[in-house]
């Protein structure tokens, strides 16, 4: 990843410079019975963008204390979780969420209830936030000034995450962790917080005690944040992964109902067939929809099974994102336009770090010196600004722009009996997705302790199926930031993260030693 290419233009406005792992027609999804070192484990999988499925003897996890009847006891979590409700047959659809408590849902899940799904907590997703915009435009322009007349900056210099940007809409299984907000969002959450007499944990890192809370609680979403004193239930950083900066560690849980609605069409939807996110076959389940995430995943199943169907970055351009692509990182990281299919967006270079804030974070190591450097990067600041500030007020009720338009239907036709279904699907699929059909993919099956490993820009449709005593299924995941160099000591090229990750362990590190009381 060290030594890339230029780009190569797939078509008008797009670019790619993939040249890692892609399925061949053939090809099977490796899977390793024994754990390998760190090293090893970068060389043969993380550097080469590679998915592993690991089956173990034993659990790197201890399964139990995460499985229904004993989560409540584990995470002791008493504060209310922003929750999805199913919508067309599926989850992930950027639909307003709920708030209740974690012994609810679990009732709920007990119940069979399959409206219900767990997935990431970000206050952006919380049905009480209220829309920063103007605060946003304010800062613009307090940092800029007003804009003259005119005053068009012609000089487009090369930008170059995971994602997005201010993310209003929702997350789905395995959906990608919003690094656009990750950063700059606590950032902006712990400013907010913090007053004149907030407490210097670490006066060399400028850690206070209020941004330590918050990225606490980031990488530790909740339910899961009491965790954090508990690294022998769930370590900070699994086996295998040291190489990588952690980032985010996530609870997702629901139920599949035995009695779901019977798999039909609607012919009277010529765009659609009334597919939504329907799932075909003897298997009642719900689908997360066909996405990427813009992180590293770790994905490991406490109860119940996942179906796991996968598509390499390099057939993006086949996949039908929601966003318009605008380049593809031999990461496997995918960086989108900023128009109106994804309005918010904000553009990211191959580690997932948004340019704007790359752009602020050399800004602030620049001496008085640097002058030519400085007015350099206020340039492109301003450019990355203004092309934010053009779409604001634009409002979009599409999904995130990481999420395909291919119904989750198309990617399992094998589990469709009936030809004359099939038959009409097939060539629904050719008319509205043409060449989606030709495409290579591995359909991973996962039970309880099974874990995959799924690097960052790699499409996956997740199908959750519950377990026979309560229909539950029950997961964890870890994101890690994705690697852009294919050194297994200096996988990352320059400090940005490094930076970042130590306030984080720091903050951790404070909170294991009794110094940071989590509310």
């Amino acid at each position: 990843m060290s030594e890339q290419p230029p780009p190569k233009k797939l078509k008008q406005g797009i670019s790619s410079s993939y040249i890692n792992y892609t399925i061949s027609k053939g090809d099977k999804l490796a899977v390793l019975t024994e754990l390998p070192s760190s090293g090893e484990f970068f060389q043969n999988f993380i550097a080469p963008r590679k998915p592993v499925k690991f089956k173990l003897t034993e659990s790197i996890i201890p399964l139990d204390k995460f499985r229904l009847g004993n989560l409540e006891s584990t995470l002791h979590y008493h504060h209310d979780l922003q929750i999805e409700k199913k919508y067309q047959s599926g989850f992930g659809s950027g639909q307003k969420r709920v708030k209740f408590g974690l012994g609810k849902l679990i009732e709920e899940v007990k119940s069979g209830n399959d409206e219900f799904y767990l997935t990431t907590q970000y206050d952006f997703d919380d049905p009480d936030a209220k829309s920063d915009e103007e605060e946003d435009n304010d800062e613009d322009e307090e940092e800029f000034g007003e804009e003259e007349e005119g005053d068009d900056d012609d000089d487009e210099e090369e930008q170059g995450e995971n994602i997005n940007f201010k993310f209003s809409d929702n997350f789905s299984e395995t959906s990608s962790i919003d690094m656009n907000n990750l950063r700059d969002d606590f950032e902006e959450d712990f400013e907010e917080d913090s007053n004149t007499t907030d407490s210097i944990l670490d006066e060399e890192l400028s850690l206070t005690k209020s941004e330590a809370l918050v990225r606490l609680k980031d990488m530790y979403q909740a339910p899961l944040t009491n965790l954090i004193n508990a690294p022998d239930i769930l370590p900070t950083i699994p086996p295998c992964f040291e190489k990588l900066i952690p980032q985010q560690i996530n609870l997702w849980m629901g139920s599949s109902n035995i009695s779901s609605k019977e798999f039909k069409l609607d012919e009277s939807d010529k765009s659609g067939l009334g597919l939504g996110k329907q799932l075909p076959g003897d298997l009642t389940g719900s689908s997360s929809g066909l996405h990427h995430d813009h992180a590293d995943n770790l994905y490991i199943v406490v109860q119940g099974k996942k179906r796991f169907t996968l598509y390499s970055p390099a057939d993006a351009f086949k996949l039908y994102t929601v966003g318009t692509i605008y380049r593809l990182y031999d990461s496997g990281i995918i960086d989108y336009e900023v128009d109106k299919n994804a309005p918010h967006w904000r553009h990211i270079r191959d580690d997932g770090a948004i340019v704007e804030e790359i752009i602020r974070w050399k800004l602030d190591g620049l001496d008085d010196k640097d002058s030519k450097e400085k007015s350099k990067l206020l340039k492109q600041l301003q450019w990355e600004v203004k092309q934010r500030n053009e779409m604001k007020g634009v409002k979009t009720d599409l999904d995130p722009p990481n999420f395909s338009k291919i119904p989750p239907a198309l990617l399992h036709l094998d589990e469709i009996d009936n030809k004359d279904i099939r038959n009409k699907l097939e060539t629904f699929a050719n008319e509205y997705f043409p060449g989606f059909l030709e495409l290579n993919s591995f359909k991973v099956w996962l039970e309880p302790g099974d874990m995959l490993y799924l690097p960052a820009g790699w499409f996956h449709e997740v199908s959750s199926f519950g377990d026979d005593d309560n229909h539950g299924h029950i997961a964890l995941n870890y994101w890690f930031i994705p690697p852009n160099t294919d050194n297994v000591e200096t996988c990352y090229s320059d400090m940005y993260w490094h930076e970042d990750w130590a306030k984080t362990r720091r903050s951790l590190e404070l909170a294991q030693n009794g110094k940071i009381e989590l509310d």
